[in-house]
């Protein structure tokens, strides 16, 4: 074809206002016939049709990815029209020759007493009573010595000050097992950093020294989810409490594993000065998903039973627990809205054994879904 400058106009040429593109880029305009359009000019829609398409290339793989970690929740959604009840979606253990329970494993067990660690504590008190009820000896840890509790002959004062390894070693001498139910005092000018964190690190070293069977240490719901609405109150109004819990309950579990003494973890939700309901009406759970209320009875109950517990029944094992019994004011429910219920690491049972054999390790926990 001649040049642009060459070409002179054809009659049958199209209107030039409607072919030429202006030099301004505003439009359009008589100096450049279509067919002389510049060739590197792109069809209208090709390039954001590419760019979709590639795009949708990078996003695919990703969405794979994500869903193959994710695995299939374990229990329906929160948004789902008709839910499992939670009878017929508690988790079914399976059949196990059922176990004369923690009163026959006491019984065949060595006399060797169980301490209380935060013995004149509210929960720590309880938690001497369910020993003395089983008959087994222990040991009533204080920082003073001087225990407030009901006297018993199964019950022996000493002093145990958590913040000082050498009285704990002296004090867990010849134990079986210990329940640390401490935690940081306003009224008595501690910290959470003293007590909930090292206070609990300080038992773990010294039970593993003297190789104690196990250590029972209770802590708190909401621990490891301090975002939650339950997690900012308490840390706000307890200086960053359940954020001490946490750290301790980690530093627990690396200084024990591999050794000859074990552990359990115990999550309860809110606590309430109230009578017991028994384990029949408690309901254990995994994952620090759901938060309820529980009886401080129904707590020492549990920890008296994990720490004479027969073999390696609820060893190595963090769970929450609170009531399912329909006249508690607080029922169980989501941590946050987007956790599922029920999660499927529910258990109970008539006896704690019971409801504890069900539970998995630590080890071999593994939350599916989204947490």
């Amino acid at each position: 074809r001649p040049p642009f400058h060459s070409a002179a106009p054809s009659a049958s040429a199209p209107s030039s206002s409607a072919c030429a593109p202006d030099s301004h880029g505003g439009g359009w305009s008589a100096r450049r016939p279509l067919a002389q359009a510049p060739l590197h000019r792109r069809p209208a829609g090709l390039l954001p049709a590419a760019s979709l398409f590639l795009l949708l290339l990078l996003l695919l793989p990703l969405s794979l990815l994500l869903l193959a970690s994710a695995g299939p929740p374990r229990g329906p959604s929160l948004a789902s029209p008709r839910p499992l009840s939670r009878a017929s979606a508690r988790r079914r253990p399976v059949p196990r020759p059922r176990s004369a329970g923690v009163k026959a494993a006491v019984a065949a067990a060595p006399s060797r007493p169980v301490a209380v660690v935060g013995a004149n504590g509210r929960t720590g008190r309880l938690c001497v009573e369910e020993l003395v009820k089983l008959g087994i000896p222990v040991k009533a840890l204080t920082r003073t010595g001087e225990f407030k509790g009901d006297e018993s002959p199964l019950i022996t004062p000493a002093s145990g000050d958590v913040t000082s390894r050498s009285t704990l070693k002296e004090a867990l001498s010849g134990c079986r097992a210990v329940i640390f139910a401490a935690a940081y005092s306003r009224d008595a000018g501690t910290k959470p950093s003293e007590v909930d964190f090292q206070g609990m690190v300080n038992t773990a070293e010294v039970a593993k020294e003297l190789s104690l069977d196990r250590v029972v240490a209770v802590t708190s719901g909401a621990v490891t989810r301090p975002y939650s609405p339950v997690g900012l109150l308490l840390n706000t109004i307890g200086k960053g409490v359940l954020l001490e819990k946490r750290r301790a309950e980690d530093r627990t579990r690396q200084i024990l594993k591999g050794s000859a003494c074990t552990y359990t973890i115990i999550r309860p939700g809110g606590l309430r000065d109230t009578p017991p309901l028994g384990p029949g009406k408690i309901e254990l759970n995994q994952g620090d998903t759901v938060v309820g209320s529980v009886s401080r009875a129904d707590v020492a109950a549990a920890a008296a039973a994990a720490a004479v517990a027969p073999g390696t029944i609820g060893s190595a094992t963090t769970f929450e627990m609170y009531a399912i019994d329909k006249d508690q004011e607080l029922g169980p429910r989501p941590l946050m809205p987007w956790y599922a219920l029920p999660t499927g690491y529910e258990s109970s049972g008539d006896s704690w054994t019971e409801a504890f054999r069900s539970l998995e390790s630590d080890e071999n926990f593994s939350p599916r879904g989204f947490y």
